[in-house]
């Protein structure tokens, strides 16, 4: 499946793709419908809510905190007929010893470094949500689907067997699905204006020199997450 493919314009949302098409080891591909990533998805209108059910999306599990769905409440909580399950898991916990190590990041590949030090049990939760949801799609997302979405995919997509290479590719296409709302910041503040969670830095090598780290630190991703409790 290429890559325009892969997006699924719903309305409302502008990071939204499936991970099924990619490579696997042995010549295989992932499958289609079975795995979403997304940006979050209280912005969905009517008509992107809908989209969504229609795919046969029947699990959303999101990775925001407490106060992030308080600002901005779920677009299924769950309980309603006709409407995905609900699951909410918290892929950061605000552990007060981070909090240094976030002022110092310079990096997408930093943040990255840190959920994955502070938060592996976190992350396994993540993966036994979707791992354990019932038949249907399952689509996971964060705020703008790229930093905590981007560790859950690639931790899902090393699982599945996709290389390196096809998984940072993946990660990279949220820089050009995010390069309008770029372009929209930069004509409003200027370049001098943007912050770090601005700018047009989730490349490729970003993700790339995670999963080394998970490699070189941890010995993978599966020895990590059978470490942080995962069956």
């Amino acid at each position: 499946m290429a890559d325009a493919e892969r997006h699924l314009n719903w309305e409302g949302c502008w990071n939204v793709r499936d991970l099924g098409g990619l490579p696997t080891a042995g010549g295989g591909t992932t499958r289609r419908g079975a795995l979403i990533r997304a940006d979050c998805l209280g912005k969905l209108t009517a008509a992107g809510r809908r989209a969504l059910f229609d795919y046969g999306v029947r699990t959303v599990v999101d990775l925001r905190g407490p106060l992030e769905l308080a600002q901005d409440p779920p677009a299924f909580p769950g309980g309603r007929p006709d409407e995905p399950n609900f699951v909410n898991v918290p892929l950061d916990h605000q552990d007060p010893a981070a909090a240094p190590l976030w002022a110092a990041i310079r990096t997408r590949a930093d943040v990255y470094r840190l959920f994955l030090d502070f938060y592996p049990h976190a992350l396994a939760d993540g993966l036994r949500a979707i791992a354990t949801a019932p038949p249907g799609g399952v689509i996971f997302h964060c705020l703008g689907g790229t930093d905590r979405t981007g560790l859950v995919a690639a931790a899902l997509l090393r699982l599945a067997g996709v290389p390196d290479e096809a998984i940072a590719e993946d990660y990279a296409l949220t820089l050009e699905r995010r390069r309008p709302i770029y372009e929209q910041l930069v004509a409003e503040r200027g370049e001098a204006g943007l912050g770090f969670w601005d700018r047009l830095n989730m490349t490729a090598d970003q993700m790339l020199a995670t999963l080394a780290y998970v490699d070189e630190r941890y010995g993978g991703f599966e020895r990590y997450l059978l470490a942080a409790g995962l069956p």
